[in-house]
């Protein structure tokens, strides 16, 4: 009577798993695939490959007669921990309806550990390991050809530096191809030394391209965990080789230094200052994430923001940064994101795992080596964050299931626990969960008022969305633009919102110096022109100043620029820093553009190879009101992804921004638009009269 039955369940199980394989292996093989599974119809797919564990773990924890077999209660009850925390904290999100959604990878990695566990339990454990092992290297071996060779193909052109191309495929950036890297390599290893023949050369093959996919992502995060990898490893390669102990270390060091210096990118691990001044951009993202990411957490202290709601908190704190991106999508840090989106709770479950990996660990020696094989990662995570792709998450789920140990005795609540917990999870999500509505109302809006027909319903679009959200840039920028001529008032409101938001915003101290002007404010215009000027000194340049409105202005503003630099070069905690240098060469530039720099000022305070290249010729200053200007808007290519919907149309600002030919062939020449702290900036603007951060 059973066999029926257990027929059906196994059609089931073949059914839901083959589903689910087929759509990770969609949305994994894709070209840039971890951006792409936000758009149709890789969205599709992405959506498959997460409910398919789900499902099919509800049908197995509900089936009373192939019971599912769970690991020890400590393990049980840390993943159930976790699936409550990823749920309260999405519940309490200020974003509930995204933070539902955006949970999906976390919970469904909690899916893949169980039943991963299930299935290594249903037989004799080393055929059952051998089988997932194997499995998983086919799986992730096709990943490594897909990488490869996407990447050769790509350097067409670059055949001369072929390693200065970064291979980003095929997810969509180095940093996931160095972390495919790092959990291959020791899995086609493991496979290599289990087999014989043909399939160990296959494997060793495949480690060979793994590799080259860490080398040619050129990230020093990937390098520094292919450093643990080879450092955890050199006994067990030292008895595999029947070699000292001492060759084998010298031998690796060797190795790993040779791969660091051949990539310029990572050369810079190993490098003088000077070299890794080039990555100087970079590392300055990194630590205002961190920041960004610590002070999140310290504001929602117990369960965070939300899973995946980092792109909607970040622009709250952007102000408190010392430069960074406008907006990130996540906080390049595993911990850091944990902190920030789950809060203690989330940091806590991660520790209680890992704990229970290391105690695992020292009781099995088949535990202890696939926790030495996921060490290099584990480095890794503390540069970036992955677990919301769901190649990363299902596979170190896969890779704790062989960690933990069974339970001593059957715990059938556990079961009941599991298969009411899937229920519970699916319906909060299917019931609450949903896209945050106010890109859409963005968008919608900024493509109206293409049309100024069309203004009176961009506004109301706005309004809209700011209500639901008041912490958006991107509305409050465009909204005071609209509003610049017909309520000048509320648009300086906007502009103020927008400069606090992302204080070095190109255009928005200039569109809040148009309403004080139109309010007949011309001190505080002066002032709000002058920080324009400073954020982005190209502005000095701009066609806008032919306007005899604000160009009867520009005297003032640039005295005003000149008396900031000064007072900015006196405050002490800015002495012999990069701003401080770049304020005293501004300041020498100012003079020089009006004429009236000293011989040799300019030359003097030039403080880089291409400005002291110019300079030295010792030229007279163009005349940037007789050339050519241009007219344009600024489009927010990166406002989809962030938002993590790709089938919105890329919004386009509605600042017309007007620069000179002369001065962008001449950019070098101008310090970038953000070079002075956002700090500094508001405090500029909010007290202008103090300029101490």
């Amino acid at each position: 009577m059973t066999r029926p039955a257990d027929s059906a369940s196994r059609l089931m199980t073949v059914v839901l798993s083959g589903f689910g394989l087929a759509a990770l292996l969609v949305i994994t093989l894709t070209d840039r695939g971890a951006t792409y599974m936000y758009a149709r119809p890789w969205s599709f797919a992405y959506l498959a490959a997460l409910l398919a564990p789900a499902l099919l773990l509800g049908w197995r924890a509900l089936d009373s007669r192939q019971p599912l077999v769970l690991p020890a209660r400590a393990w049980t009850v840390t993943a159930l921990a976790f699936v409550a925390i990823v749920l309260a904290s999405a519940l309490v999100s200020p974003w509930r309806g995204p933070a539902l959604l955006w949970s999906g990878p976390l919970l469904a990695a909690v899916a893949v550990f169980l039943l991963a566990f299930d299935w290594l339990q249903t037989a004799p454990s080393p055929a059952r390991r051998d089988q997932l092992l194997t499995a998983a290297g086919f799986f992730l071996g096709l990943v490594a050809l897909t990488s490869t060779g996407l990447w050769l193909n790509g350097l067409a052109g670059h055949v001369a530096a072929p390693w200065a191309v970064r291979n980003l495929y095929p997810l969509g950036h180095p940093n996931y191809t160095a972390g495919l890297a790092l959990l291959m390599l020791p899995l086609f290893t493991a496979l290599a030394i289990r087999d014989r023949g043909m399939r160990r050369a296959g494997w060793v093959a495949a480690a060979l391209l793994a590799l080259a996919m860490l080398i040619t992502s050129g990230s020093r995060g990937g390098f520094l965990g292919l450093a643990v990898l080879v450092v955890v490893h050199l006994p067990a390669l030292a008895r595999a080789l029947r070699v000292k102990l001492w060759i084998v270390v010298v031998a690796g060091v060797a190795v790993l230094l040779a791969v660091l210096a051949w990539n310029p990118r990572t050369r810079t691990l190993i490098s003088g200052a000077a070299a890794r001044a080039t990555l100087q951009a970079s590392d300055e993202q990194r630590a205002a994430m961190t920041e960004a990411g610590l002070r999140m957490g310290h504001d929602r202290p117990l369960l965070g923001w939300g899973p995946g709601t980092t792109p909607l908190a970040y622009p709250r704190f952007r102000q408190f940064l010392d430069g960074g991106a406008e907006n990130v999508l996540q906080l390049h840090s595993t911990p850091v994101q944990l902190w920030a989106e789950l809060g203690a709770a989330g940091v806590l479950a991660a520790l209680a795992l890992a704990v229970l990996a290391l105690g695992a660990s020292q009781s099995s020696p088949d535990s202890r080596h696939v926790l030495l094989a996921l060490s290099g990662y584990a480095v890794f995570s503390l540069t970036d964050w992955q677990l919301d792709v769901p190649v990363f998450s299902f596979a170190l789920a896969a890779g704790v299931a062989l960690l933990a140990p069974p339970a001593a005795r059957v715990f059938a609540p556990g079961r009941m626990a599991v298969g009411f917990g899937v229920i519970a999870a699916l319906g909060l999500i299917g019931v609450l969960g949903r896209r945050d509505p106010t890109p859409e109302l963005n968008v919608r809006a900024l493509a109206l008022a293409r049309d100024p027909a069309q203004a009176d319903a961009a506004i109301v679009l706005l309004n809209q969305s700011l209500a639901l959200n008041p912490d958006q840039e991107i509305a409050h920028f465009n909204l005071g633009w609209l509003l610049v001529v017909r309520d000048p008032a509320a648009a300086e409101r906007h502009f103020l919102a927008a400069a606090h938001l992302v204080p070095d915003k190109g255009g928005v101290y200039f569109g809040l110096g148009l309403t004080r002007l139109n309010q007949g404010h011309r001190d505080a215009a002066v002032r709000a022109l002058a920080l324009e000027c400073l954020n982005d000194p190209i502005f000095l340049t701009s066609p806008w100043w032919r306007l005899p409105e604000i160009g009867e202005l520009r005297p003032s503003v640039t005295a005003l620029t000149r008396q900031w630099l000064e007072e900015l070069a006196a405050v002490r905690a800015l002495a012999n820093s990069p701003a401080a240098r770049e304020a005293a060469y501004l300041a020498a530039l100012l003079d020089w553009l009006g004429g009236q720099g000293a011989p040799g000022q300019i030359l003097a305070a030039a403080n880089t190879p291409e400005r002291v290249a110019y300079f030295v010729r010792r030229p007279e200053p163009p005349d940037f009101t007789a050339a050519r200007g241009r007219l344009y808007r600024r489009e927010r290519t990166g406002y989809p992804v962030l938002m993590r919907d790709l089938d919105l149309a890329i919004p386009v600002d509605l600042f017309d921004v007007q620069e000179n030919f002369l001065a962008v062939e001449l950019r070098p020449l101008f310090p970038a638009k953000g070079w002075l702290r956002s700090p500094v900036l508001l405090t500029l603007l909010d007290a202008p009269r103090s300029p101490k951060p």
